[in-house]
C-alpha cells in the first residue's frame, strides 16, 4: 500500500444566501490518494486552512479495475461542495482532477508493486476515474488538451523552456584584474501595488538564473533624459481652471467653495472692465465667424492674448543602451563557449509560452554592472544600470566580411549587438542625499 498528498489548493465555490442570491467563498483544499494491495485506489478530498491542517473530508471515491466502486460525499460538506461535486465542469472538480493526477503520479512512482496500480495501463486507467474521468484517456500521456490546474497555482511552462542558463565567460582565459561587464540574466518579477504607485522590484539575489562575463567594448555611453514640453494657458483658461480648482477645495478661494471663485472673478472683471469686455466681445465675435480670437485680435487690434506659454515636465523617460562586441575563438572550447553565449541572450530575450497556450510570459531580464581591477563589485569611475529588457540581440556571423569557418564548421569570428532598455526610469533619490554622497559616478 502506498498513498500521497497533493499541494493545498484555493477555490472558489459558490454557498446560496437566502432565496435569490449567493456568494463566492474561498476554501482550501486537498486530495489524498491511495493505492491498496488488492489492486484498489482511493481518493480523499479534504477542506483544510492554507497550511493544509485542520482537514475536513468531504469527499471519499474508490475505484478498481477502472470501475468507481463507491462514491460517498460527507455530511460535513456544505451545499455549495455538494453541488459542485456533482458538477463535472465546476471549479472544484476541475482542481480535484488535477490534484488527483499529481498525488497519483507520486504514488505509482513509490509504489514497489506494479499490480497494486503502479505503472500499468489498468493502474492509469484507476487513476483518471479517480480524479472524475472516464478512463478513455488514460494511456495519453498527462491528458492532451487538459489544462487545468488547481487555483492559485502559477502556470507551468511549456516543455523545453529554459530557466537555467549557467555562468559563461568569453574569453575563457582572462586576466583575473582584467576590466570587464557582466549581465546577469534575472527571472522577471512584477511590481506589486503599494498604496498609489507601485513597491520596487527585489534585488537579483534568488533571481539569477545565469551569467555572462565580456570585455568592455569601445564606444560605451550613456545618455540622461526627461520630457518637457512647450504648454499655453490663456486668460479664460486661467479663470476656468480657478473655478474647478476652487470647487474641489474651498480653502484655496477667498470667499470659499464656487461662490468665492465667481466673486474673485467677478471682482477681476470690474477691475479690467474695458479689457474683458472687449476680449468677451472678440471671443464672441470669433465663435460666430469660426475663426482664431487670436487671428481677430491681431486683425483688428495688432494683439493676441497672453498665451504664458512656459516649458513644463511631461514625465521621465527609460535610458537605452547599445552594445557591440567581436568575439573571435581561438580554440574549440572557446567557440563553444561562444555559442553558449549567443544563445544565451537569443533564449533569454525570447517570450514565454505557458502550457496551455493561453498566455504569454515576459522574457527573462538583465542586470548589467561594470566591473573594474578585479573586484566584484561596480565601477564607481562608469555608470551604473537599473534592471534592464533586451530589446535586441543581431548576430553578424562574417563581420570580416567573408565566409571563413574552421575545420570543424566554427566562424572564424562572430560579431554581436544587443539593445537594452531600463525597466524603469533613474529618480533623484536614486543617487542619495548629501550626507551619504560617494566619490561615484552613479546613474
Amino acid at each position: 500500500m502506498a498513498s500521497a498528498n497533493s499541494k493545498v489548493s484555493k477555490v472558489t465555490v459558490s454557498e446560496k444566501q437566502g432565496r435569490a442570491s449567493s456568494k463566492g467563498v474561498d476554501n482550501y483544499y486537498q486530495t489524498e490518494v491511495t493505492s491498496l494491495a488488492d489492486g484498489t485506489q482511493k481518493r480523499e478530498t479534504y477542506r483544510t486552512d492554507a497550511q493544509g491542517n485542520n482537514a475536513v473530508r468531504i469527499q471519499e471515491v474508490t475505484v478498481k479495475d477502472g470501475k468507481e466502486v463507491s462514491n460517498t460525499i460527507s455530511s460535513t460538506a456544505t451545499a455549495g461542495e455538494r453541488k459542485a461535486l456533482n458538477n463535472p465542469d465546476s471549479q472544484l472538480r476541475g482542481s480535484i482532477k488535477q490534484q488527483t493526477k499529481n498525488a497519483g503520479d507520486i504514488v505509482r512512482k513509490n509504489e514497489a508493486d506494479a499490480a497494486a496500480g503502479g505503472l500499468t495501463d489498468a493502474g492509469r486507467k484507476n487513476q483518471e476515474v479517480l480524479g472524475g474521468g472516464s478512463g478513455n484517456n488514460a494511456n495519453d500521456e498527462g491528458e492532451a488538451g487538459d489544462t487545468s490546474r488547481p487555483s492559485g497555482e502559477p502556470p507551468k511552462n511549456k516543455a523545453g523552456t529554459r530557466d537555467k542558463f549557467g555562468d559563461m565567460n568569453y574569453p575563457i582565459a582572462r586576466d583575473p584584474k582584467q576590466d570587464k561587464i557582466k549581465f546577469d540574466m534575472l527571472k522577471y518579477e512584477p511590481k506589486k501595488v503599494q498604496g498609489f504607485g507601485f513597491a520596487d522590484r527585489s534585488g537579483s539575489s534568488g533571481r539569477t538564473i545565469g551569467t555572462v562575463t565580456l570585455p568592455i567594448p569601445g564606444g560605451i555611453s550613456d545618455a540622461n533624459a526627461c520630457n518637457w514640453g512647450d504648454d499655453t494657458m490663456g486668460p479664460l483658461q486661467l479663470a476656468a481652471a480657478g473655478l474647478a480648482l476652487g470647487a474641489l477645495d474651498a480653502s484655496a478661494t477667498s470667499g470659499g467653495g464656487i461662490g468665492g471663485q465667481l466673486g474673485d472673478l467677478k471682482n477681476q472683471l470690474v477691475s479690467n472692465n474695458k479689457e474683458m469686455k472687449q476680449l468677451i466681445g472678440q471671443k464672441a465675435a470669433s465663435a460666430a465667424i469660426g475663426s482664431n480670437e487670436n487671428a481677430l485680435f491681431s486683425r483688428t487690434q495688432g494683439t493676441i492674448l497672453n498665451p504664458n506659454l512656459e516649458l513644463i515636465f511631461n514625465g521621465p523617460s527609460l535610458r537605452p543602451f547599445t552594445f557591440q562586441f567581436k568575439m573571435s575563438p581561438r580554440s574549440k572550447g572557446e567557440a563553444e563557449e561562444i555559442l553558449k553565449i549567443i544563445r544565451f541572450f537569443k533564449q533569454g530575450m525570447a517570450p514565454i509560452r505557458e502550457e496551455s497556450r493561453l498566455f504569454l510570459k515576459t522574457p527573462h531580464t538583465f542586470r548589467i554592472k561594470y566591473v573594474q581591477l578585479g573586484s566584484q563589485e561596480e565601477s564607481k569611475f562608469l555608470n551604473k544600470f537599473k534592471e534592464c529588457a533586451l530589446l535586441s540581440c543581431s548576430v553578424q556571423y562574417t563581420p570580416e566580411g567573408n565566409y571563413a569557418p574552421y575545420e570543424d564548421g566554427a566562424m572564424s569570428s562572430y560579431q554581436m549587438s544587443l539593445q537594452f532598455k531600463e525597466l524603469e526610469p533613474v529618480f533623484n533619490d536614486d543617487y542619495g542625499s548629501d550626507g551619504d554622497l560617494p566619490a561615484e559616478i552613479g546613474f
